[in-house]
């Protein structure tokens, strides 16, 4: 594929992204809550272990992928490197969510939420069928999404006077998946050939990020739920209430 071609696929990734997390942004309500500054440490808490448990499965579905298509070995090789780098990331969320006045405290971690079981799902769907290169889809945005959450980012560490101890997914993962995003480029330049291929990995890239945004409202809504008393899920995060400031950890 000449550079020309190529510029003109990624081109026309950048602009469904860019579309996407407008309509995401534009229409969240855990987006309003935080721009507006009307959130608490339970909405982090609550957010962070659901990235736990979605992440928690990142590192398996990309190696199922590499196990699959083995005899691809450019794109094998990729996924499994790939996965071995995602591996225990899952539990920098956990740390995070630890941070901020639960290390002191036993619980056990709630089940996921219904749409980031939807989210895990779908991610191991496209990695056992179809198209071994649509997974692409997925990392193509997740590894390139700090320009549209970083704002967002900021805005949670000032209203919760989070520390940088306190927010080691995000700051570890920034400069990790720079580097990734790069990594992915390459490997598409290499294997995505057809028109077919492009096909596939702009409707992953679509699905995947849009599930993610489903995940981010119902985030907020057991936020809701759990603020009014109507759902103990999270019960014990009542503990953050009590809680005089957030402990680092």
């Amino acid at each position: 594929m000449s550079d020309i071609d190529f510029n003109a696929r990624i081109g026309r990734l950048n602009e469904r992204v860019t579309a996407i997390w407008g309509e995401i942004l534009d229409t969240s309500e855990l987006v309003r809550a935080i721009r507006g500054g009307s959130v608490d440490k339970a909405l982090y808490a609550i957010y962070m272990l659901e990235t736990y448990h979605y992440t928690a499965h990142n590192a398996r579905n990309q190696a199922l992928v590499g196990v699959r298509h083995a005899e691809l070995a450019p794109y094998a090789k990729f996924c499994f490197e790939h996965a071995a780098e995602e591996v225990g990331h899952e539990k920098m969320a956990l740390h995070d969510v630890m941070s901020i006045g639960l290390k002191d405290h036993k619980f056990d971690i709630p089940q996921p939420l219904p749409s980031t079981e939807i989210l895990i799902a779908y991610l191991y769907w496209v990695s056992f069928t179809g198209n071994p290169l649509q997974r692409l889809g997925y990392s193509y945005w997740a590894e390139n999404a700090y320009e549209y959450i970083n704002p967002l980012i900021d805005r949670l560490r000032t209203t919760l006077e989070l520390q940088e101890s306190q927010l080691t997914f995000f700051i570890a993962h920034s400069d990790i998946d720079a580097d990734h995003f790069e990594e992915i480029k390459t490997i598409m330049r290499r294997t995505c050939k057809s028109e077919q291929d492009w096909v596939d990995v702009e409707r992953v890239m679509e699905t995947s990020l849009r599930l993610t945004g489903a995940m981010l409202e119902e985030v907020h809504r057991e936020y809701e739920l759990y603020r009014s008393g109507k759902s103990r899920r999270y019960a014990f995060l009542d503990v953050l209430r009590e809680a005089p400031a957030l402990a680092e950890a």
